[in-house]
């Protein structure tokens, strides 16, 4: 039995400790749930002597429980306080007036003491335990505190919940109203703009209109809109003098009541490509003016309506018949001055070529006499291999003369898959005994495996020619070193092959670079400055591009390159 004295003590120990757990409330005023916990723990700890306490609250963070874990004296917390409730749920009890229960120490090796109180009713707010390594633990007056303590915890965190729905609906009337009032003021704001905003469309409708209007009297394109149905809502001046039709017979009417059935067929054919397909439409049209028909580049493309919807038609129209006429003579002028200058160019080869004549001709002639005395001899069979050879060297030299005169003759260009390097191989045959005249050395290098390209032989040989003819005359004054002549022909892009003809002359003068190609330009004492202007047009009608380069010891090398398409010729070429 205690002594009177200690029960004393013990007595004012509990009323102290009862009225520091009465007087928790006060200190949790305004205060957050998970703060209330921290100090309940902080104040259990060490008023009751206790080793660990845990609680957990219902109050979540992201769907997760609130739980926390304060430790006794030094120690550290090895384990998180998830970890501490995991080992601490299968021993908890809803009734504080349970015996005591000893189970492992979840902190330190051995066994503890626990007591477990529920917050609130069956848990709704959640649960505190508290653990002891002391014999004697709980005792009544711990017990006692525990509940009254559990009591007041339980008031608080409700208090606070109130206080936090408070503030939260607060914050959340705050939020509303200033959302509300941005939105009356973005609301204003937006009116204000809108009004503006009207006013400046309106004052750009207004001068949209007039630029519009200018754009269509002073046009010298012919210009017209019509309605979806094809009625013209407007024309300018041009219309009216295209078709000599005043305006107020055209507006509101269709081309069936303005133009002839086929005219306005062909019209309102075109005009529905584009209110079908809801797109621009460029096409050439051919339509019958006041004085005969006319061809023209059209534009014909949709007008849409705030809403995307197609309110009406825009047509511009281009009258191109004088420009297809003078493109028509300007192509024909270009071949006839191509024809010249192959001409002036079979001239000024005339002795190599007679050559080249002579030669198959005088072997005939050998031949011829060769075959006389076989005959008077009844030699027959030497006569027969005599007649054979003098057949041959005819048939040679009518290659020649063939090759000479399709290369002479007054054609339009025609187009046709040709082989490349058989067009250089021509050439070369052609004027191999202008190279052999003037001492210079002929060499190729062809690659075997090129696509065949869409072009016309004669023009392209032409070009072929007048570059070989460069390259030699280039050299003419070289004494120091050889002449070497290289063509040249290989693959120069994934859609285009490249044809370069080589020489080891004296060499182009930088600042002539950029004028070798126009016409008239020549460096030639007696040149006209018209063969490679003319190379030049007829590599870019092909689509390709001619240009020259300098080397970097002696000589130029000019390259032009041409579209191939897409067919390769396997058959090998002789280099």
């Amino acid at each position: 039995m205690e002594h009177p004295a200690d029960e004393i003590r013990n007595l004012k120990a509990c009323i102290n400790d009862l009225i520091s757990v009465l007087a928790l409330p006060a200190l949790w005023t305004g205060r957050e749930p998970a703060q209330i916990i921290s100090t309940l723990l902080d104040v259990l700890l060490g008023m009751l002597r206790l080793d660990f306490a845990y609680s957990r609250l219902n109050d979540s963070i992201d769907d997760t429980p609130i739980e926390m874990v304060r430790l006794a004296g030094p120690r550290n917390l090895m384990a998180q306080p998830q970890e501490i409730g995991q080992m601490l749920n299968p021993w908890l009890r809803d009734d504080p007036s349970a015996l005591r229960l000893v189970v492992p120490n979840p902190i330190v090796e051995g066994e503890v003491s626990i007591a477990s109180l529920p917050l609130g009713l069956q848990d709704e707010v959640g649960v505190l335990i508290i653990g002891s390594q002391r014999a004697d633990f709980p005792t009544e007056t711990e017990r006692l505190l525990l509940r009254v303590a559990a009591n007041q915890t339980a008031i608080g965190l409700q208090e606070a919940r109130l206080l936090t729905e408070q503030r939260r609906l607060a914050e959340e009337l705050d939020r509303r109203v200033a959302e509300r009032t941005r939105q009356l003021v973005a609301a204003n704001e937006e009116l204000i703009k809108e009004i503006t905003e009207r006013k400046s469309a309106e004052e750009a409708l207004r001068t949209t209109q007039a630029q519009f209007k200018a754009v269509l009297d002073y046009s010298p394109l012919l210009m017209f809109l019509k309605d979806t149905e094809g009625r013209y809502i407007e024309i300018n001046p041009r219309f009216e003098e295209a078709f000599q039709i005043t305006r107020e017979q055209t507006i509101g009417k269709t081309d069936a009541e303005i133009f002839s059935p086929e005219q306005a067929a062909s019209f309102r054919a075109n005009d529905l490509k584009v209110l079908q397909g809801n797109a621009p439409l460029e096409l050439e049209e051919i339509a019958h003016y006041s004085d005969g028909p006319h061809l023209s580049i059209v534009h014909k493309f949709p007008l849409h309506d705030s809403q995307g919807t197609i309110y009406a038609l825009c047509g511009i129209a281009m009258d191109i018949t004088e420009r297809r006429r003078a493109r028509e003579a300007l192509e024909k002028a270009q071949s006839e001055l191509a024809h010249v200058s192959r001409l002036t160019t079979l001239g000024e080869m005339a002795a190599s070529i007679a050559h080249e004549i002579n030669q198959p001709l005088g072997a005939i002639v050998n031949n011829a006499s060769a075959c006389l005395r076989w005959l008077a001899a009844n030699n027959l069979e030497e006569a027969r291999h005599s007649a054979a050879l003098i057949r041959a060297d005819g048939n040679r030299a009518g290659e020649i003369i063939n090759r000479i005169r399709s290369f002479a003759k007054k054609a339009p260009p025609q187009k046709d898959w040709i082989d490349i390097n058989e067009a250089i191989l021509e050439v070369i045959e052609l004027a191999r005994s202008e190279a052999y005249k003037n001492r210079v050395s002929l060499q190729t290098q062809l690659s075997s495996d090129l696509p065949r390209i869409l072009g016309d032989r004669i023009q392209l040989q032409q070009v072929i020619l007048n570059l070989f003819m460069n390259g030699i005359e280039a050299m003419t004054s070289v004494t120091d070193w050889s002449r070497d002549l290289l063509l040249r022909s290989g693959p120069y892009d994934s859609g285009s092959v490249v044809v370069e003809v080589q020489d080891s002359g004296f060499g182009l003068k930088p600042e002539t670079l950029d004028h070798l190609f126009y016409p008239f330009y020549t460096t030639k004492p007696h040149g006209m400055g018209m063969g490679l202007a003319i190379c030049r047009s007829i590599i870019e009608a092909h689509g390709g591009r001619l240009w020259a380069t300098a080397n970097g010891d002696r000589g130029a090398t000019f390259h032009f390159t041409l579209p191939t398409g897409g067919e390769r010729d396997a058959s090998p070429l002789a280099e």
